[in-house]
């Protein structure tokens, strides 16, 4: 059997102007689960409340693989923080986690053999977003078995698919040459479309149209369409493959300054890619299912991914055990 020993970083942002104390045992469940690893792990640490980061720092000094790089950035410039932890890495290959991310030593080091596998050196990773149920159950079940709750429509365990997600593995090199994430996006959303748009795009695995200006939610990961359809197709095949990360619960206050933004951000996208307005628009719902059909599994007829195209509604599920 083959040993790895991963020429590998993590890189989490962590901004502790809100949630505080959440966000910091969140942050210690990744230091337990990295301890003592060869992978290194570098949070990204806006340089206020300093109480927090200094709580954080201690921690970490104890464990050679792991680092605190902070930024005097604006709250919630979460393309901020993962910059300056980029600054850090001096492997070959570097992971985005969100804190959020239930930290798995063994997925990461299946989706570190994946993307060695990829001539292209990078690969994208279905994310499970759990319910609060879901969540209290994180000791109880592995990944693999929320992933088969998930394609038993146990939406009383889990919200969502994330599909793309921006779990992405990928060589430094690309990352750097891209120029990293966009520092004009600050708070809830878009850094991390437009971050995987240019890497995406850098790599040769996409073309820029106007597809990505169709922005729409999704139900089911093979109905997306336009800027998610774009992003989810040259990674299809992860759908089929054990390698599924997850997402644990938090309660979101929409009127927080943080989703606020959200807006803002959704208008610097448009304004950075609008010029692709032009040009034709080539993907559609049906293209991603017959591809995935077609090119990413024979059993044309299983059941088994039905989950994938199924657009439920899964509130309507949430009451129920099964």
């Amino acid at each position: 059997m083959t040993v790895y020993t991963p020429n590998l970083s993590i890189v989490v942002p962590i901004d502790f102007h809100r949630r505080s104390w959440d966000i910091f045992r969140r942050a210690k469940s990744f230091i337990r689960a990295f301890a003592g690893q060869d992978i290194q792990l570098i949070f990204g640490c806006n340089a206020t409340p300093k109480f927090w980061v200094n709580c954080l720092q201690r921690l970490t000094t104890q464990h050679a693989n792991m680092h605190v790089c902070s930024v005097n950035a604006e709250a919630s410039s979460l393309s901020a923080l993962r910059n300056t932890a980029l600054t850090a890495v001096n492997t070959k290959y570097v992971l985005f986690l969100d804190v959020d991310i239930v930290p798995d030593l063994q997925l990461v080091m299946l989706a570190y053999k994946q993307v060695l596998a990829q001539p292209k050196q990078i690969a994208m990773f279905p994310c499970l977003y759990l319910s609060k149920s879901g969540s209290k159950l994180i000791s109880k079940y592995s990944a693999t078995e929320f992933k088969d709750h998930y394609f038993n429509f146990r939406r009383d365990l889990i919200l969502h698919l994330a599909f793309p997600s921006s779990i992405v593995i990928a060589d430094i090199d690309s990352v750097r040459e891209i120029g990293g994430f966009d520092e004009q996006f600050v708070g809830h959303g878009y850094e991390d479309f437009d971050f995987m748009l240019r890497l995406f795009q850098y790599k040769g695995l996409i073309e820029y149209s106007a597809d990505i200006l169709v922005d729409e939610p999704y139900l089911a990961p093979l109905m997306s369409v336009g800027l998610r359809a774009v992003l989810a197709k040259p990674f299809l095949e992860s759908l089929i493959q054990p390698v599924y990360f997850l997402h644990k619960f938090h309660k979101k206050d929409k009127e927080e300054g943080y989703y606020r933004k959200r807006e803002l951000n959704k208008n610097l996208f448009i304004s950075k890619y609008q010029k692709f307005e032009s040009k034709e628009s080539i993907l559609h719902r049906l293209s991603l299912i017959n591809y995935f059909f077609n090119e990413i599994i024979e059993e044309k007829n299983s059941p088994k991914y039905v989950v994938l195209w199924a657009e439920l509604e899964g509130y309507k599920f949430r009451k129920f055990k099964n």
